[in-house]
């Protein structure tokens, strides 16, 4: 494999350009698949500041990657180490040159140090971008006695009571005061029960909980 050398010859103008750039695009990105809507950038600005509510911000620069994930990492001036890299069920994918990036539970920012650090044995000043492709992790499941079943794309966070609508309400049969969040907590599994009458009467977090990824919501 043919591998280009980055010798680093910008100016210091042009190397905070090309970072700002690339962290810009890498943003934009990312909360297009989070949030089905691009980022708005203020062109006006003469500093290239992004223009973006500080909770989008904040929940794109904090999105954590789990398995199933897609991520893009791009080598500056090394196409053939960059490519498209599918997170892996033990949590880790491989790159060229440098084997495996541990992936699961980091920011892109994490894994992008990662990949630069282990590039430092072989590549000059390496710059690296990450970004997220496809947020296949990023799922709950609704099981049971109601109107849509099936797997939903978490935006942000989503309560029990936000999950039972977004999945069409009850059938007829369901049993509302039976409902349960079956979660994984490392290698072992717990459950959650729930009641819909304690929920009306006080939705706070202990009787309407946000669900995380890769929560189980089962009305049975």
């Amino acid at each position: 494999m043919k591998t280009e050398f980055y010798n680093p010859a910008l100016t210091n103008s042009q190397n905070c350009s090309k970072k700002h750039f690339v962290r810009l695009s890498a943003l934009w990105i990312l909360t297009f698949i989070l949030f089905g809507v691009p980022m708005i950038v203020d062109s006006t600005d003469v500093h290239g500041q992004e223009d973006i509510s500080g909770s989008q911000k904040k929940l794109v620069e904090d999105y954590r990657l789990g398995a199933g994930d897609l991520v893009q990492v791009v080598v500056w001036k090394n196409e053939e180490i960059s490519g498209e890299f599918r997170v892996r069920p033990d949590g880790k994918f491989s790159m060229p040159l440098i084997g495996d990036i541990l992936a699961e539970n980091s920011t892109v920012d994490g894994v992008s140090m990662q990949v630069e650090q282990k590039l430092k044995l072989f590549i000059e000043s390496p710059y690296v971008s990450t970004i997220v492709v496809e947020a296949a992790s990023n799922r709950i499941y609704i099981l049971g006695e109601v109107v849509e079943p099936g797997t939903y794309a978490i935006d942000g966070s989503l309560t029990v009571l936000q999950a039972l609508a977004i999945a069409g309400g009850f059938t007829e049969f369901a049993g509302r005061e039976k409902m349960s969040i079956i979660r994984s907590v490392g290698e072992t599994q717990i459950n959650i029960p729930l009641a819909y009458s304690r929920i009306l009467r006080n939705p706070g977090q202990k009787n309407n909980p946000v669900l995380k990824r890769g929560d189980t919501l089962v009305v049975p």
